[in-house]
């Protein structure tokens, strides 16, 4: 399932890759095209601007003649005004080619054979006005000149009629180049997603089906454990009458046949009734957990810890007396929960308390309790940062466990120490952890070994669902 998840990762990553690709090549395309229509439109001006220059100077010839044949003065004005619009287009096509420095060098032809045509132009025109007399020469010269400065102007046209054309080629070249490109990066792009696709619907499929089983191994698992809680309870709760007829018949036995019964048998006897005890106590133990598991038989209601508190130390005055123990406790809060249940958990954490002293030195236990947020509770990951909890701490200067053990002693029937160390069902912490399971809360384990234990519970606080 991680190697699926993973896979899909990577071709999801790829694609987001490719189109990332396919994005910068249009984006590319598009800066390059925009370039190009600025360049074509850049070369299309230079070359209307040159196709005015040819026409101007012909204007300029044609007015030359014009004055040289006729004499007016309007061919005058005609020739002046030629002059300076062949001077500003020259000027505006030098500032637009000078990156250009054969295109410069052709323009520069042109400007000095301009200058030359303007000054023979000038003594043209002048010696026709002094003199009064034409030089049938000065047409023709003048003619020779103005084609060869058209000359110049046709290779410059020429010139850029191939920019033109070679820019074209290179555009379509590039063209061809990228759409290849972009048509290559959107086919993977459209196989990854497919591939991804695939994978997600056949994950999704495993997911679905695997969630079915789940589902089914679930309602089998509740079914089971239901069967499993009511054999427990069936079998403890029918266990009780044979196992008193034992306890009572062998009492008798002991009481009445006392006399003739040797030293082995009493001692059998006795065996006998001791076992049948402890039996007696594991089928309570395993009674009262069932009826912890069964949530039918849990009443919640309200309940002042501080009143289970004082119940459990009556019931426990004989042995704290017994056992010369200190207990000091706070003031407990009233909450929302099943009252028996409780009552069972301070009874057996406190009792354990008393149970696993030190010999020959009195118990001291102490029971703490604080209102604190979540977000201040540490170690235990499941526990709501936002919500507010009871946090209960009960701590003893026993023999304490190790540390490594602190999970183990919540599970049934788990024990650390011999049956001949310490009496027990190993029921007790396991019943502890189901209470407050059933409470929706915690509880956690901290000791070391001959340094006491501290049982921290927390309990969610009744007001979090206001």
């Amino acid at each position: 399932m991680y190697n699926s998840l993973r896979n899909v990762v990577i071709l999801f990553a790829g694609s987001i890759v490719l189109l990332g690709m396919l994005s910068f090549s249009a984006y590319h395309e598009v800066r390059e095209s925009l370039e190009y229509a600025k360049s074509v439109e850049r070369i299309h001006i230079i070359q209307h601007e040159a196709e005015q220059l040819g026409a101007t100077l012909k204007e300029l010839e044609n007015s030359h003649k014009g004055y040289v044949f006729t004499k007016e003065d309007q061919y005058l004005n005609l020739i002046f005004a030629s002059k300076e619009q062949i001077s500003k287009l020259l000027a505006s096509l030098q500032r637009k080619v000078k990156d250009n420095e054969s295109q410069l060098f052709r323009l520069e032809s042109f400007k000095r054979g301009f200058r030359k045509h303007i000054a023979f132009l000038n003594n043209s025109i002048r010696a026709i006005r002094t003199a009064g007399k034409v030089d049938n020469d000065a047409v023709s010269k003048s003619q020779i000149q103005a084609n060869q400065m058209l000359r110049d102007l046709s290779s410059f046209q020429n010139y850029q009629k191939q920019l033109l054309s070679v820019r074209g080629m290179q555009k379509d070249q590039t063209d061809n180049q990228m759409s290849r490109k972009m048509f290559l990066f959107a086919l993977f792009t459209v196989i990854l997603l497919l591939v991804s696709f695939g994978l997600i619907f056949s994950e999704l499929r495993k997911r679905i089906t695997f969630q079915d089983e789940l589902e089914r191994k679930i309602e089998e698992l509740k079914r089971s454990n239901s069967e499993l809680e009511q054999f427990a309870y069936v079998a403890s709760h029918d266990m009780q009458e044979p196992l008193r007829k034992i306890r009572a018949f062998s009492d008798m036995l002991l009481i009445r046949q006392r006399a003739v019964l040797n030293e082995d048998g009493k001692s059998t006897l006795q065996k006998i009734a001791k076992s049948s005890e402890r039996l007696q106590n594991l089928i309570n133990d395993l009674l009262a957990f069932s009826r912890l598991v069964n949530k039918n038989a849990q009443n919640v209601e309200t309940v002042s810890l501080d009143i289970l508190l004082s119940d459990v130390l009556k019931d426990l005055s004989m042995l704290t007396i017994e056992k010369n123990a200190i207990i000091e406790y706070d003031h407990l809060p009233t909450i929302s929960g099943v009252s028996f249940q409780l009552h069972q958990l301070l009874l057996n954490l406190i009792s354990n308390a008393l149970k696993f002293s030190k010999n020959g030195i009195a118990p001291h236990i102490t029971i703490r309790y604080r209102l604190l947020l979540g977000s201040k509770i540490f170690n235990i990951p499941e526990v709501k940062p936002f919500l507010t909890y009871h946090e209960i701490t009960i701590s003893d200067n026993g023999i304490g466990f190790e540390q490594e053990y602190a999970d183990k002693i919540f599970m049934i029937f788990q024990r650390l120490h011999a049956k001949s160390q310490f009496e027990g069902t190993g029921i007790g912490l396991a019943v502890c952890k189901r209470v407050v399971t059933n409470h929706n809360g915690y509880i956690k384990a901290e000791s070391v070994s001959g340094h006491g234990a501290t049982f921290t519970i927390y309990l969610p606080n009744n007001r979090n669902e206001e």
